[in-house]
């Protein structure tokens, strides 16, 4: 299904727009709130160039699904992290069916970057909740609005936004570097 978020983004992407890349110390508190993965099965929502999904394969080892609605950026993400351990495919998780991912549950959900543009938050998260194993943790890397830094950027979530994210979790785990936050939530 090709969505208004998809055109966007795809747009975005054959422009040339990069994002952050992943930090050491975001890294570092990634494999200390989700631990090694074993061989399980993890889901990276919006993986972009897929620098996170390589992460969680080559020194996690997770066995990662990681989806995009940009052909432009999975198309990069394979070039330059494709590997045995990551399934890269083509999927708007707002939009398409959860059905059609290759696993039924996930023990690892990630979304880094991506929850503040999903254009149905709460509709988004209870998509989650149906991929996410039990006992599973979806991880959040996002930018927070913290009024001592200045007016809020356009990429900054909304405390209304962060409080619907880290709402009906019964474990939220947060660590953050200034403005920036990794969450773990557990069900």
């Amino acid at each position: 299904m090709t969505s208004t978020n998809t055109a966007y983004w795809e747009q975005l992407w054959r422009e040339g727009r990069r994002y952050r890349s992943l930090a050491s110390w975001e890294e570092k508190i990634l494999a200390a709130q989700v631990g090694p993965g074993r061989g399980r099965a993890a889901l990276d929502i919006g993986c972009g160039t897929g620098e996170l999904a390589g992460h969680l394969s080559s020194r996690l080892s997770y066995t990662v699904t990681a989806i995009d609605c940009s052909p432009t950026a999975l198309a990069a993400a394979e070039h330059q992290h494709g590997s045995p351990g990551i399934d890269f495919r083509l999927m708007d998780f707002a939009a398409d069916d959860p059905a059609d991912l290759p696993q039924p549950a996930y023990a690892l959900v990630t979304c880094r970057l991506v929850f503040r543009w999903m254009p149905d938050k709460g509709a988004f998260l209870d998509r989650v909740r149906r991929v996410l194993a039990p006992g599973g943790v979806f991880w959040v890397a996002t930018s927070l609005h913290d009024p001592e830094e200045g007016p809020a950027q356009e990429w900054d979530l909304s405390p209304a936004d962060a409080e619907l994210l880290t709402a009906n979790w019964s474990v939220v785990r947060r660590s953050s570097s200034r403005t920036f936050h990794c969450l773990a939530l557990r069900p």
